[in-house]
């Protein structure tokens, strides 16, 4: 008794009733990241939803490089999952994101001391990210290239390519 999921036509439907912003959450496919351009969308989000739907499906980061490759710079493609320090927002900068969403990190903060603790949250991945900027002798996370992560062979899972 569920809903079925949204097909493609539904998406392109959905685009045609908003004209602003767009962005399509649980992309790990290279195959879905292009039917996602085709369907007009302005942003990709790289999820695997916290591997709530299956408990095998490879971390975001894993499918980020070949994701981003294949939508090159027709839209915006952000990583969600699996940021837990500043060292991962500048991975994941560096395979092709160009924005990370923290996920819970910032609920923990919330609970924890409502808006100071989220505003600790913040400046802690802000700390991270200028250590790991400076390790790699980066002033900016703008300088950021896959040549900055050292990736084991088989660590990238191009899905859908």
């Amino acid at each position: 008794m569920q809903t079925p999921p949204p097909s493609w036509d539904d998406v392109r439907w959905l685009r045609e009733q908003w004209d602003g912003p767009f962005m399509l959450k649980g992309v790990c496919r290279v195959d879905d990241a292009r039917r996602a351009v085709d369907a007009g969308v302005t942003a990709i989000s790289v999820s695997n939803h916290g591997g709530n739907n299956l408990d095998g499906t490879p971390a975001p980061i894993r499918v980020l490089p070949a994701v981003a490759d294949a939508v090159g710079d027709q839209v915006e493609v952000l990583l969600d999952g699996g940021v837990r320090r500043g060292g991962d927002v500048v991975k994941a900068l560096a395979l092709g994101a160009r924005a990370v969403m923290i996920g819970r990190a910032y609920l923990w903060g919330l609970a924890a001391g409502g808006q100071a603790g989220v505003e600790n949250v913040l400046d802690i991945l802000r700390g991270g990210i200028d250590s790991a900027l400076l390790g790699l002798g980066r002033s900016s996370v703008h300088e950021l290239t896959r040549d900055d992560v050292v990736i084991p062979d088989g660590f990238t899972r191009p899905l859908g390519a």
